[in-house]
């Protein structure tokens, strides 16, 4: 049986990384990919007991309560304040109705590389641990909430645009996006004997 799969040729090395990665997971034909969308956590921040135990053994800190997640966020907070005014951009309210992408092209217009052009905040769906009880008896579980939170937008040298979020709530998820760079795709088949190519397609 003759079968014929993708292999993509690009000039970024990054997207080929990623394809030789995850060639396998593939099952379906395209031309590229238009965007990447990555989920960041720190896996052993997971399980809220491990949370507590980082606390008590770095920190110093026992019990874990509301106010030590409260204070946490707030500083987190300054930072990306105190950050906006070194890096010389603007914090703004994400727009209600216009797309971002299109909201934030003018700040893209003269952008250099590795550089931080604008920031968005907006209330965004999160997973994070919040601290339950009182007075020293506290546990932690993760809730699923809308918390206001911070869309770093920048040039990056070899991925170009793209937006890095990051919750501001421990224990502080990151999502990336950024547009794929596909140059060039090639089409392989493959024989029980041979493999020769069968098509090729560069995007518009």
């Amino acid at each position: 049986m003759d079968l014929c799969f993708p292999v993509v040729q690009h000039l970024e090395a990054a997207m080929n990384s990623f394809y030789e990665h995850h060639h396998d997971s593939i099952r379906f034909t395209y031309r590229c990919f238009d965007r990447l969308l990555l989920n960041a956590v720190i896996q052993p921040f997971q399980q809220p007991e491990r949370v507590v135990g980082f606390f008590n053994a770095y920190r110093q800190l026992y019990p874990v309560s509301k106010r030590v997640l409260r204070d946490i966020a707030t500083q987190y907070q300054h930072w990306v304040t105190a950050r906006a005014v070194q890096w010389g951009v603007p914090i703004i309210d994400a727009p209600a109705e216009q797309r971002r992408d299109t909201f934030v092209e003018p700040y893209f217009r003269r952008a250099a590389a590795d550089h931080v052009v604008v920031i968005l905040k907006a209330r965004e769906p999160a997973r994070y641990l919040v601290a339950i009880g009182k007075d020293d008896r506290w546990h932690l579980e993760f809730k699923r909430r809308w918390p206001i939170q911070y869309n770093f937008y920048l040039l990056d040298r070899e991925w170009g645009r793209m937006f890095v979020r990051v919750c501001p709530y421990f224990p502080f998820s990151r999502i990336s996006s950024t547009r794929a760079r596909t140059r060039s795709l090639l089409f392989f088949k493959l024989s029980s004997t041979s493999a020769s190519i069968c098509s090729s397609a560069k995007p518009a």
